[in-house]
């Protein structure tokens, strides 16, 4: 395989950005006819950058968003012709989940802990703040022009995507990115739809909580379980300590939910671990401790209702609700169907189908 000078003078360099994205860059770089040289550059060639597993390093794969970028200047709008061609079913169960999943706030509870399938050099994370729903975007990379268009990208694929299960008309209610304004933003502000502000803290996009929680024209909770039980399988070992210790907090929440909703402190501490380490922990692996409850309280209720009988108003205090009627909100929120009718699709298949 051909190598890139950026790969020569480094050495073996493992891949971590997946080769979907150069196959994209090389096609939409338009004034740049020669795409052989261009896979040369990060060592790939048009056939190599076929297999599933074909991947670059960070390095390379930000000198070949330059190269694309200096032949546009300033009207940069290679990538954003890129991220508006993306489709779901590229990113295999990933997208697929995505795609069917009920709400976009189900979607993006998978994409965070995923999308290191396909990006292992970003943390995606998800924050529901109440009023707006916050998908964030962190990257401890240097600062050049590669980086700065690269997170624009991922941004912008992740809207693309949503936008197959929600709906073309998506917008987020605010864009932000850390860097500053990269040439002509014409073709960025009209992926996004709206202006983006500069020099923030971090990379993000906030949605509407109506947009959120709105069924997806898209889902189907089916599909959405069937893919979201064997994304696990996807994950190799080594990419899978993260995970563990989100199980292992699901597993302590769970244990403690008959006396309500455990404080952060207490698993914390039950854990050997303190507060802040325990939560610094789980935003490295892309989630956060409300997450974690959310699913220990899904997780518990199915068992609940798979395994047992239990009253509906017994498994909504096993599960740290203090009204049923709360319960059963949340349940239908989650898995698209009430707690008794999930019950009695489990006791009779013929109702499932």
């Amino acid at each position: 395989m051909a190598r890139g000078l950026g790969s020569l003078l480094r050495g073996a360099q493992v891949p971590e950005i997946s080769a979907i994205f150069v196959r994209k860059h090389v096609n939409e770089a338009v004034n740049l006819p020669d795409k052989a040289a261009l896979y040369a550059s990060v060592g790939l060639t048009a056939d190599s950058a076929q297999a599933p597993d074909a991947g670059v390093s960070t390095a390379d794969y930000f000198s070949l968003l330059e190269t694309i970028a200096k032949s546009e200047w300033p009207s940069l709008g290679f990538h954003m012709r890129v991220c508006a061609g993306m489709r779901c079913e590229e990113f295999g169960a990933v997208g697929l989940a995505i795609k069917s999943a009920p709400t976009l706030r189900h979607g993006f509870q998978r994409m965070h802990r995923y999308a290191r399938l396909y990006n292992k050099t970003s943390a995606f994370a998800v924050e529901d703040k109440g009023h707006v729903y916050c998908w964030t975007h962190r990257r401890p990379e240097p600062q050049r022009l590669g980086n700065h268009l690269s997170n624009e990208a991922a941004l912008a694929t992740f809207l693309t995507l949503c936008r197959e299960a929600a709906g073309p008309q998506l917008t987020p209610v605010r864009l932000q990115f850390a860097h500053q304004p990269i040439g002509d933003t014409t073709a960025l502000v009209r992926h996004f739809g709206i202006e983006p502000v500069y020099g923030e803290a971090m990379d993000g996009m906030q949605f509407a909580l109506e947009d959120v929680d709105r069924p997806n024209p898209a889902g189907d909770m089916g599909f959405w379980r069937f893919f979201s039980d064997h994304l696990d399988t996807l994950l190799p070992p080594a990419e899978t300590a993260p995970d563990k210790l989100a199980a292992q907090v699901v597993d302590e929440v769970a244990g403690l939910l008959s006396g309500g909703v455990p404080q952060l402190a207490e698993v914390a501490s039950r854990m050997g671990m303190g507060t802040r380490t325990l939560q610094r922990r789980l935003s490295d692996g892309g989630t956060t401790y409300q997450d974690l409850v959310t699913e220990a309280r899904r997780q518990l209720a199915r068992k609940l209702l798979r395994q047992s009988d239990y009253s509906l108003s017994e498994i909504a205090f096993l599960t740290g609700f203090s009204e049923q009627s709360a319960f059963t909100r949340a349940f239908k929120r989650d898995e698209g169907i009430t707690p008794r009718a999930y019950r009695q699709s489990i006791l009779s298949p013929a109702a499932a189908i």
